[in-house]
């Protein structure tokens, strides 16, 4: 790994190694401590504790939600369609958001995701949801997003809604690289993020804490060290991370030998995920059709504990002749029968 900037020391490798976080010195996670004090620190220790795949306990410890569907981009590693096209975009049912937050409140939900698959901020209202998740007790509140829709307008609304993190994709140090890779402007997403810290600023808040990612391809390798130097002074915190293959990208598949991520993945004892039309979604890449779509409803709880998602783990703990068929894609084993695919990681 190159030479992290010098606010910056490695402070997290994810188990499966897919993930390498930097951490400035100020400490990320132990500003958001200092906030929500022994309720958050217990969380974060579920959290390590869920990375050994045991008891799920009777909730998600977060929730990561597609409150939409669709992106303005179509990025080279998202098998998902974007809509550069002008395709419409489906959002997630009001009433169903509704019952996701009061079973957050019931159950303390400590941490929501929004950005599952889709660009969030395509939603009209995206800061009126994360206010609403804020307003039912959750602490750590991410928004994934491609950071081009980052007006001031919005910026400020971010910022004044409870959100926690904002984490935004960059993937890439240089104009025509940028372009390459996720189809859109190097120059528009840097406006977009000054523009998010000067609202930032001028607000007088450290929160949203701001984390920016790389993602290691072929055509971005050799720009890493250029994007720790040029977005390092930006961030609160870096993300290095690997790719996941899945059918309909534009990546090459892995070739053999690559490691199998899937064998210290403990997305499904951590987190759940729905799409913007109710479907549960056992970890942050893949649709299963085995779950039928959740309305309000819907009882959370219980699709969490269903024989569903027991058997999805039963079968991920095991050799991966036994792995759940998207499993086997997630890095370098095939299934036969392929599966709608889901994008980048987004781990916690």
């Amino acid at each position: 790994m190159p030479n992290a900037p010098p606010r910056f020391s490695e402070v997290f490798r994810d188990p499966t190694g897919q993930v390498a976080l930097l951490q400035a010195e100020d400490r990320y996670l132990a500003r958001l401590a200092a906030r929500f004090g022994g309720r958050f620190l217990d969380y974060r220790r579920r959290w390590a504790e869920a990375s050994a795949r045991g008891d799920p306990g009777e909730f998600p410890l977060s929730l990561d939600l597609a409150v939409n569907s669709g992106c303005q981009l179509s990025c080279l590693m998202c098998p998902l369609p974007g809509r550069p096209g002008g395709r419409r975009v489906r959002l997630m049912d009001s009433a169903l958001y509704e019952s996701l937050m009061l079973q957050a409140e019931e159950h303390a939900l400590p941490a929501l995701t929004l950005g599952l698959g889709s660009e969030p901020l395509l939603h009209p209202e995206a800061p009126r949801l994360v206010a609403r998740a804020a307003r039912a007790g959750v602490m750590d509140i991410r928004l994934g997003t491609n950071g081009l829709a980052l007006s001031a307008e919005a910026a400020r609304a971010l910022v004044d809604s409870g959100l926690t993190r904002l984490e935004i994709s960059v993937d890439a140090a240089r104009p025509e690289t940028y372009r390459q890779v996720r189809g859109g402007s190097l120059g528009e997403l840097e406006r977009a993020i000054e523009t998010f810290l000067d609202q930032r600023r001028r607000a007088a808040s450290e929160t949203p804490l701001l984390r920016l990612s790389f993602l290691r391809l072929d055509e971005n390798r050799a720009e890493e060290a250029e994007f720790l130097e040029r977005f390092g002074p930006l961030a609160d915190m870096l993300a290095l991370q690997d790719p996941l293959w899945f059918p309909g990208t534009r990546l090459p598949p892995p070739g053999p030998g690559r490691r199998l991520i899937a064998e210290n993945c403990a997305q499904p004892w951590q987190r759940l995920g729905l799409d913007q039309d109710g479907r549960p979604w056992p970890c942050c890449a893949w649709p299963d059709a085995a779950f039928p779509p959740l309305d309000a409803a819907s009882d959370l709880a219980r699709v969490w504990r269903s024989p569903e998602m027991a058997a999805w783990r039963h079968g991920l703990a095991g050799p991966p002749a036994g792995w759940p068929a998207p499993c086997r894609f997630c890095w370098g084993l095939r299934p036969q029968t392929p599966q709608p695919a889901g994008g980048e990681a987004a781990l916690g």
